[in-house]
């Protein structure tokens, strides 16, 4: 097997020691997200309804006990080490049960599989955090080109 050229880490990893990209955007050089500004005037959290979200890769390998899957970009060519399990279920849904979903029903989704999974949340600020994270996973899938975004 090819030897990934690009490993995606666990975000909430970046998030906790603020290495996130100052400015998320698209292939196309559209915004996506800012994750040190006010999240609500992140494009992708405005636009949440509207923007629909296709897969762009092809499943290589997955290694659920290691918490990692491989995909290779359909476009490019480049294979990926993807090691956050959100982002591996949300690219999942959006490849095998609703291609063509919305921003916000993606995350909708996680979070309920998440609540089904662990339980409910402490509070809404608890809920609202990943959420955020969420968001931020989409938006380094759509900017590595494994989703597509289409913009309505």
């Amino acid at each position: 097997m090819e030897q990934p050229t690009l490993v995606i880490p666990d975000l909430a990893d970046l998030v906790e020691k603020k290495q996130l990209m100052k400015e998320i955007y698209a292939p196309d050089g559209t915004l996506l997200f800012k994750p040190y500004d006010p999240w609500i005037e992140s494009p992708l959290l405005v636009n949440r309804k509207k923007w629909r979200l296709f897969a762009n890769y092809t499943p290589v390998a997955d290694y659920p006990e290691e918490r990692r899957a491989i995909s290779k970009i359909n476009t490019t060519g480049q294979i990926v080490e993807i090691r956050d399990t959100d982002l591996i279920s949300m690219m999942g849904y959006v490849r095998r049960v609703h291609p063509g979903a919305t921003v916000e029903e993606v995350v909708n989704q996680e979070l309920a599989r998440t609540v089904e999974e662990t339980g409910e949340f402490k509070d809404d600020d608890e809920m609202g955090a990943y959420a955020m994270l969420l968001y931020i996973s989409l938006a380094y899938a759509i900017h590595y080109g494994l989703l597509i975004l289409v913009k309505d």
